[in-house]
């Protein structure tokens, strides 16, 4: 699982080169509800789909559109002008903005000195990043605001999830957001005048294996092998190993692509790490069953 969503930012970064951000948007999401359906059966999806209650339609319209139109769209535009180091890293922001609106909205949480620490110290980590260790002004490549922003819409997202569908399974919100995506792009399309088909005619045969491995180890592979761990083992343990995605994302990137990791890289990212790993720690979660929901909906985002 860990090695497979470390794949996620460096193939989305390499179809960037000859898809547009919408044409990612849509065959990321046709490839999530389609190996989603491959895994868990299309005839018992859709059985679900078809007996969910009406009262969760509304914010599965709404997660959709957060979380499967606005909030991608934002991070495959932004993507396309910053690196994959820098979306690995401000990606992590999610958990912050993520923390913020629970406290603020759901008033289900209380803020501790937990969250403040372990927020405080991502937060000094991005800016570290940001900043180039302090060596300089403020230096955000374009695409950097459009990561940090689509995170947030991630968040908001992930709000109406904990509120209104966290009893659903995570596989019905993944293929209703997909639909939701993909509903919304044919409605649109009339109107626009966007290329995904020429895109698809001209696409280089180059590219050929980073599109399958998005579609296959980015999405289905990561997906796949995140379940199977989920009953196989702790969910704590999931959750506190995951953090090692931060770690294999920078080195997958700097491999795969060529880009280069800078000393506030590692300074930041470690920074990041931690922050990261004492939320885990530290425990902010009241019970392991909260805390898989938790993980299976941080999970599910961005794949």
């Amino acid at each position: 699982m860990i090695l497979s969503s470390a794949t996620y930012n460096s193939f989305g970064k390499e179809l960037g080169t000859a898809l547009s951000p919408l044409s990612i948007l849509v065959l990321s999401e046709l490839l999530t509800g389609f190996f989603v359906v491959l895994s868990f059966g299309i005839l018992p999806t859709a059985q679900k789909i078809v007996a969910l209650k009406r009262r969760h339609l509304l914010p599965l319209l709404i997660l959709g559109l957060c979380n499967g139109l606005f909030a991608p769209l934002l991070f495959f535009t932004g993507l396309q002008y910053t690196t994959a180091i820098n979306a690995e890293l401000f990606g992590r922001m999610e958990m912050v903005f993520l923390m913020i609106l629970a406290i603020a909205i759901l008033k289900q949480e209380h803020l501790t000195r937990a969250h403040i620490i372990a927020s405080a110290v991502m937060i000094c980590g991005i800016a570290f990043v940001a900043l180039r260790g302090f060596s300089q002004s403020l230096m955000l490549r374009p695409g950097d605001p459009l990561i940090l922003l689509s995170t947030f819409t991630y968040a908001c997202g992930g709000i109406i999830f904990k509120k209104y569908l966290h009893k659903l399974e995570p596989e019905l919100v993944i293929v209703s957001r997909a639909i939701v995506a993909i509903g919304a792009f044919l409605l649109i399309s009339p109107f626009i005048n966007h290329p995904l088909m020429q895109e698809l005619r001209v696409f280089p045969t180059v590219l050929i294996p980073a599109l399958l491995g998005f579609g296959f180890i980015s999405r289905f592979l990561n997906l796949f092998s995140f379940y199977e761990s989920i009953e196989r083992i702790p969910v704590s343990t999931v959750s506190l190993f995951s953090t090692l995605n931060i770690l294999c994302g920078v080195t997958f990137a700097h491999v795969y692509l060529g880009e280069p990791i800078f000393w506030y890289h590692l300074i930041g990212g470690g920074l990041i790490l931690l922050g990261v790993l004492l939320l885990e720690i530290l425990g902010i979660h009241p019970n392991e069953k909260e805390m898989e929901r938790h993980v299976k909906q941080q999970h599910g985002h961005h794949i």
